[in-house]
């Protein structure tokens, strides 16, 4: 087939869990044979147009000034894109995020099949930012009023795909909510090749040497994050304090960067952890495999709208024991696997006392980390998402020549 991929933002341009995804299914859909044109837009440095890894990559300007001017400047993007004759030979798209799902959906824009693959409600996480990542809390008037367009939005989107695919149970119930139709539930993948488990302590050791991580007494706890509220870190900070508290020391190194970033760092100091916890920043794309296997456990605090999380994948095919909370799909990737806890979101005791077997045990440890691989081999290949995500393409292109 020849697919076109419409996304706003797109690994290895932007960082996030949807982006990854978006950009190993195009890959990957290339290496099955199709030809795939991904049109996404520019960080500001990019080239307009490049080919790699088989995928024919269009990016489009866009306004990062203010809210409003980025949404009309996604809009406008992709409609002088689709008229300047990107995709002009797709058969069928495949829309990412629904901003620029949108600017293709709406009268005027591309006249191809469609089908979406959902994430998350975009006005949900737009929310988010004003509820300090909760489910409720204060939000400004001007920003509810922003927020309904955005449901109007993801309502607009999921009434015109031909078929939707998403990622977990729970975002099949967030489809459900937004009266969308039934979606095919499909698992993302993860490379069991690049993210593996460390082959011994020594290798660990050397890995964190290497990457600078914080050394001392205890095992090393990671997180890979986007620094927003709603990831909860401020709990994971306070949770390894807690451990200290009772002499249970514990190394926490957090990767990534955002907004709350200058508010953690002020938590690890007022709790006094000192050089035992360290914020990376955003780790270079090449190094991450081994911040994996560096570390000795994997936490996933996040308060709210969990739809998948690569990163929980990432850290399970990379043999680390996990601690994580209920919020959105983490307890059904997590399910049946021995050693994994799970715990409620925004309860630092909770997530303590979760992590004090494996603080305290080795042996624990390993046999959780072995029982994480396992987990990851048998559910994480990514050919049964590309399956189903080749199969609905198939049905919309069908679907669109009888009609």
């Amino acid at each position: 087939m020849n697919i076109l991929v419409l996304a706003t933002f797109t690994h290895p341009d932007h960082h996030g869990g949807a982006e990854r995804v978006i950009h190993d299914v195009s890959v990957r859909l290339a290496a099955r044979g199709h030809t795939v044109t991904l049109l996404t837009s520019n960080p500001g440095d990019a080239p307009a147009h490049e080919e790699r890894d088989g995928v024919s990559w269009h990016r489009y300007p866009v306004d990062r000034r203010s809210s409003m001017r980025f949404y009309r400047s996604v809009f406008t993007g992709v409609r002088a894109a689709l008229r300047d004759g990107v995709g002009a030979d797709a058969e069928v798209m495949s829309l990412h995020q629904i901003l620029s799902a949108v600017a293709a959906l709406a009268p005027g824009g591309a006249d191809l099949p469609p089908v979406l693959s959902f994430y998350a409600p975009y006005h949900a996480e737009y929310l988010a930012r004003f509820r300090e990542g909760h489910e409720a809390g204060h939000v400004p008037a001007l920003s509810r009023a922003v927020a309904r367009v955005l449901r109007g939005a993801d309502r607009y989107v999921l009434k015109r795909a031909e078929e939707v695919l998403v990622l977990s149970r729970f975002s099949a119930g967030q489809v459900a909510e937004l009266g969308g139709p039934v979606p095919v539930v499909a698992p993302a993948g993860v490379d069991l090749q690049r993210f593996r488990p460390a082959a011994d302590t020594a290798e660990k050791s050397r890995l964190a040497e290497r990457l600078g991580l914080p050394a001392g007494p205890g095992p090393l706890v990671l997180s890979v994050r986007r620094l927003v509220p709603r990831m909860g870190l401020t709990d994971l900070v306070e949770a390894v304090a807690r451990l200290a508290d009772d002499e249970r020391p514990a190394r926490l190194a957090i990767a990534g960067d955002g907004p709350e970033r200058d508010a953690l760092q002020r938590l690890i100091d007022a709790r006094g952890l000192g050089d035992a916890a360290r914020l990376l920043g955003r780790v270079a794309e090449d190094d991450l495999p081994d911040l994996y296997r560096a570390a000795d456990v994997f936490v996933l605090p996040t308060r709210s709208l969990e739809g998948f999380g690569m990163a929980t994948a990432e850290a399970l095919a990379s043999g680390l024991p996990l601690v994580a909370t209920s919020a959105g799909a983490t307890a059904e990737m997590l399910v049946d696997l021995p050693g994994a806890a799970v715990v409620p979101p925004s309860d630092p005791a909770a997530l303590a006392r979760a992590l004090a077997p494996l603080v305290d045990d080795p042996a624990a440890r390993e046999r959780a980390g072995s029982n994480a691989r396992a987990h990851a081999e048998r559910l994480l290949g990514w050919d049964g998402h590309l399956d189903a995500l080749e199969q609905a393409c198939a049905r919309a292109l069908a679907a669109g020549s009888s009609a």
